[in-house]
């Protein structure tokens, strides 16, 4: 299995952000991201993408990127964005097609802990499908 067949859609929010705000911390991610060891292809998601009534800001969604990842980085990442958006509610949504089907996998978190813990959760399913 490739180990670039992880999707994921990372979505920032905060209450207490301007939508305008909350959209510059997730252009500041999306660049910082794009350096990351084993991302590929990082970037906002247009508008035209969405789903009615999604909120938008410049032409994008706001608060959320998409980027694939291979397995082996996955979790680094996720620590990374752990430690980066301390305080922000980050919500990961990890997509890994396997033998025609898709599966989704969801962890959520506020710190690097709330995030590590639900790694652990979805590790295991991780693991079985990359080491099949």
């Amino acid at each position: 299995m490739s180990l670039e067949n992880i999707q994921l859609t990372i979505t920032l929010s905060d209450p207490k952000l301007t939508p305008e705000r909350l959209q510059t911390d997730t252009r500041n991610i999306l660049s910082e991201i794009k350096k990351f060891n084993g991302v590929q292809n990082p970037d906002l998601i247009p508008i035209e993408t969405a789903e009615p009534g999604a909120k938008s800001l410049g032409g994008f969604l706001l608060g959320i990127l998409t980027a694939q990842i291979n397995a082996k980085n996955l979790k680094a990442l996720v620590g990374y964005l752990s430690n980066r958006l301390y305080g922000k509610t980050i919500n990961i949504e990890i997509k890994i097609k396997e033998n025609g089907k898709e599966i989704k996998l969801n962890i959520e978190g506020r710190n690097a802990e709330e995030l590590d813990k639900e790694y652990e959760k979805v590790k295991p399913t991780i693991e079985k499908i990359f080491n099949a």
